[in-house]
């Protein structure tokens, strides 16, 4: 997101942004534009859009106040237990370990991950205090959180369950009855208070129904879980996934959900509202369909887990301040360049100084041959047969989608048969100046798991297609992105 990369490639914050462009310019969400997303998301692209509508530039200072609260959060919820310094080097760690799973940036999970740090410090806030008054106000504010991940990804609100309740429950043990109704009443209100604009968008776009049927039914019927059983051996089998990144998803998000509460939260409501956050967390992340940054959320334990590692530190060689502002430059520094060195510096507007502009076109961008051959039509329009990159040319070329299924998220034919039945009859009528197919190059039969129709090899046979549009271009390109596969993209123009 950042405006030292000439763009963000990856297909997920494509379509976010695209779908909100979409609503922006006057198209109903799920009903005129789809994704099977909640609408929170998009509200949130919809905002960027509106800041910057050319690319990302809007996007990245939504996501920079966003990681600013997270790292405040972190950093207070870390000071109720520490020192300054050790409190500041955690934070300052954590974010590593994000970096290093969060594929490209721009992610519901990463905003759900913020979410989460805030409760984080208002829970332990309240619980330290050992006071049994919850001020309302906190409680408003879980409830903008918890309605705001309702809306975006339900099944993550699992994080809020038990310690939102343990909070409920220590006030009802004390007998502070009006307090307990104060604090009910401030959950509702801040229900309400993101509930009515999202609902209200949803009734006055005649979308509502529909968004149910999406986002709810859709979405149910697409996790397929399976039998008690299954789930139960897929999350015995999944506990190795944990690996992807073994020091904060495994070791240290184990100490926090199991060592902290016991050795330093007081409190026998707030000790069981961890643990049993962190096993229906785990157990809704990895019980259904997984993706490498789908464990985020989950790394809101491994920094309850940095906490206790740091009391550790603290108790065996006390305290440390930060007394001078070399202490701070140095540590930055060691972060900045860590960073950098897990993420790469591909795709950055840093090889425009060192490089001439033919080698610097062709690196900083994976599409950009693509790009250019769509933005030689004035106003173009595009079908994303596929996924993937070419999410990307509805950004880079500033298009807006003129179609309801302008991309082909991960829905198979048999599962969700209309999607791809419109998209042909949009290659039919010939609906968009250009057309896209992606073409995996995989080892591992990737397709042939696929319905026969959704397979780049049926789709280059289309006869709309091979009637109404002319391959002008294929490219073949190394994804850096997604594990560094490799992608063939076969461009489609519309005949005259």
């Amino acid at each position: 997101m950042s405006p030292l990369y000439t763009t963000n490639e990856w297909a997920d914050p494509n379509i976010y942004f695209n779908v909100a462009k979409g609503m922006v310019n006057g198209r109903a969400l799920y009903t005129e534009i789809f994704d099977h997303k909640g609408p929170f998301i998009f509200f949130i692209y919809a905002a960027g859009y509106i800041i910057s509508n050319e690319n990302f530039f809007g996007m990245f200072l939504i996501e920079l106040a966003s990681w600013f609260i997270l790292a405040f959060s972190l950093y207070s919820t870390s000071r109720l237990f520490l020192g300054k310094f050790i409190s500041f080097v955690i934070t300052t760690a954590f974010f590593i370990f994000l970096i290093k799973i969060m594929k490209a940036g721009g992610s519901a999970e990463e905003f759900i991950l913020c979410m989460e740090g805030v409760t984080l410090y208002l829970f332990f806030k309240y619980f330290k205090s050992e006071n049994p008054i919850h001020k309302p106000i906190y409680m408003f504010i879980n409830g903008l959180l918890v309605t705001a991940v309702l809306y975006t990804k339900i099944n993550l609100i699992a994080f809020w369950i038990f310690p939102l309740s343990a909070i409920f429950i220590n006030i009802l043990y004390h007998k502070e009855y009006k307090n307990f109704l104060y604090n009910i009443l401030a959950f509702i209100l801040g229900f309400l208070f993101v509930s009515i604009p999202v609902i209200g968008y949803l009734y006055t776009h005649n979308c509502l129904e529909e968004a149910y049927k999406i986002y709810i039914e859709l979405n149910s019927a697409y996790a397929k879980l399976g039998t008690p059983k299954d789930i139960v051996l897929r999350l015995l089998a999944r506990i190795l996934y944990l690996f992807l990144e073994p020091t904060c998803l495994f070791l240290l998000a184990f100490m926090g959900i199991f060592l902290f509460p016991f050795k330093y939260v007081k409190n026998i409501f707030a000790r069981v509202g961890i643990v049993f956050s962190g096993f229906i967390l785990y157990s809704v992340i990895f019980m259904g369909k997984f993706q490498y940054y789908y464990p985020i959320p989950f790394l809101i334990f491994g920094f309850i887990g940095f906490i206790y590692v740091g009391a550790i530190f603290q108790k065996c060689f006390g305290s440390f301040y930060i007394n001078s502002s070399k202490t701070l430059f140095f540590t930055m520094l060691v972060f900045v360049f860590t960073c950098a060195g897990m993420s790469g510096l591909d795709n950055t507007r840093i090889e425009e100084w060192i490089l001439t502009d033919e080698n610097y076109d062709r690196k900083a961008l994976m599409t950009m041959r693509l790009k250019k051959e769509i933005m030689k039509e004035n106003n173009p329009t595009l079908l994303n047969l596929g996924f993937g990159l070419a999410n990307n040319l509805f950004t880079t070329c500033n298009i807006v989608p003129n179609i309801k299924y302008f991309v082909t998220p991960n829905l198979s034919h048999k599962f969700y048969p209309q999607l791809r039945d419109e998209q042909f009859q949009y290659l039919k009528d010939k609906k968009t100046d250009f057309v896209i197919i992606q073409q995996y190059i995989p080892s591992n039969g990737y397709y042939e798991k696929m319905d026969s129709i959704d397979t780049p090899y049926s789709l280059k046979r289309n006869p709309f297609l091979l009637e109404n549009y002319k391959l002008i271009l294929t490219d073949t390109i190394i994804n850096t992105i997604d594990e560094r596969s490799v992608d063939i993209y076969f461009l489609y123009k519309k005949k005259p």
